[in-house]
């Protein structure tokens, strides 16, 4: 404990005496902007943010207003920031590509926190950039052929250090689907010498703020009992899905009827027996709702604006959010009143694991789902030891299993192991320590102090 207050005073005393640069003094503070282009990008930044004006450096948050402000994607329209727990940021706007460059050259910061490499103009003189990793998105930071404009990286894991040329593979993929062009080959060693020059383990900032969200006040304000067992489900994701024809007319079927028409009109005999077995969404969510009943359980219902919860999941749910904010996150403050969570090959199983809370991955077919088979070499699929089969932090059920089995299952069928826990949190998110904040500040820190010199 003593050394880790002397390393804070250590730091902190370092701020105020001012950087190193390039071989000259700077007598100020640093000045460090975030590029904000969601208003869901504060999910991560949140805790960094909070932790660069607790150092007392110049803070600012850029809000790219080039985004709609209606729509599907209206909702992450980045309008205001959220509240501190430090202090306020200054805020400043602009209209996207067009203005960036600009705003860079006006104010000057020393570095700037992107989610993104930076774009041609960007970039110039004494400006630092550092890219910092949010799971698959790490393809955003760097080239197929390993150049990148970052100066620094920062990643979650040294698993994902080993994987992200093959998320850049699945970048390169998705492109030529949307676009048609040939698909760019990946240098794979490249792209390793870049990490190994410019990457900083920093684990997952955003989980910085399962420390210190209160769980008391967190039900309080949803009218949850303090002892009562809460099962948190997300649903199926029927907008960002592809839409196949399984997933139109066999698993988001009104009924059983329909789904038969469909399978008959269509010719697809391979779908009879899910018809037959009533392998149907509204089957899983009644499966939910009669574990929750049986157990003394409250089912919450988290949604996102892109992907609406449907009618007959909301009428029986007790509570259904979507995302109030992203700091604190909505989805941390629901998990950290949880028992169990339920999803469907989502990295929310990351955010549930570093809660403490086991979950559930509810696995229909790959090719049912129409992925893509990139994405289920190595993502996207239930081997063992991978994200979403991990026993003792995520259980992986197959479609017909849980339909088969859940309804009468007790939440005991599902412990959190803490040994796997921390393998898992190794493996996957990092570190454990409520830190990761500092380790992205410690880095850029450095980058600057070293005048960016590649």
């Amino acid at each position: 404990m003593r050394r880790g207050r002397a390393r804070c005073r250590a730091r902190r005393r370092r701020d105020r005496e001012g950087l190193r640069r390039g071989g000259r003094r700077t007598d100020r503070a640093m000045r460090v902007a975030f590029l904000i282009e969601r208003r869901n990008y504060y999910r991560l930044f949140g805790p960094i943010v909070d932790r660069a004006l607790e150092r007392g450096w110049e803070t600012e948050c850029w809000h790219d207003w080039s985004h709609p402000r209606t729509g599907r994607k209206g909702s992450e329209f980045p309008d205001s920031p959220p509240t501190f727990r430090y202090g306020q940021p200054r805020v400043r706007t602009y209209q996207g590509a067009a203005e960036l460059p600009g705003l860079l050259a006006e104010t000057q910061p020393d570095v700037v926190i992107s989610l993104r490499q930076a774009a041609a103009g960007e970039k110039r003189g004494r400006l630092g950039w550092f890219g910092l990793q949010y799971t698959l998105d790490v393809a955003n930071l760097l080239d197929c052929g390993g150049e990148t404009a970052c100066d620094g990286i920062g990643l979650h894991t040294q698993y994902w250090r080993d994987r992200t040329a093959d998320c850049l593979r699945i970048k390169a993929h998705n492109r030529r689907r949307v676009q048609g062009a040939k698909e760019e080959p990946v240098d794979g060693a490249a792209v390793a010498e870049t990490l190994r020059r410019r990457a900083t383990l920093v684990g997952i900032p955003e989980m910085d703020q399962c420390h210190w969200i209160d769980p008391a006040a967190v039900r309080a304000h949803l009218g949850i009992e303090p002892e009562q067992p809460v099962v948190l489900y997300i649903p199926f994701p029927f907008e960002s899905n592809p839409r196949t024809f399984w997933v139109r007319h066999v698993y988001g079927s009104p009924n059983a009827l329909w789904a038969r028409a469909a399978v008959a009109l269509a010719r697809r005999s391979e779908y009879r027996s899910h018809v037959a077995r009533r392998w149907s969404d509204r089957n899983v969510v009644h499966a939910v709702r009669a574990f929750c009943d049986r157990h003394g359980a409250a089912l919450i219902v988290k949604g996102r604006a892109k992907d609406p919860v449907p009618g007959y999941l909301a009428r029986i749910a007790d509570r259904v959010l979507y995302d109030e904010a992203y700091y604190p996150a909505t989805i941390l403050e629901l998990l950290k009143i949880s028992t169990l969570c339920l999803h469907f090959f989502s990295t929310v199983a990351y955010e549930a694991a570093y809660a403490g809370v086991p979950s559930i991955c509810i696995a229909p077919a790959g090719d049912d789902l129409g992925l893509p088979a990139l994405w289920q070499e190595w993502f996207l699929n239930l081997d063992v030891g991978g994200s979403f089969n991990f026993p003792g932090v995520v259980y992986a059920r197959r479609l017909g299993e849980f339909l088969d089995g859940f309804a009468s299952a007790r939440p005991a069928d599902y412990p959190l192991d803490p040994v796997a826990r921390a393998q898992y949190v190794e493996r996957f998110i990092g570190f454990d320590d409520g830190k990761s904040s500092d380790r992205v500040l410690d880095a850029v820190q450095s980058l600057v102090e070293r005048g960016t010199q590649r």
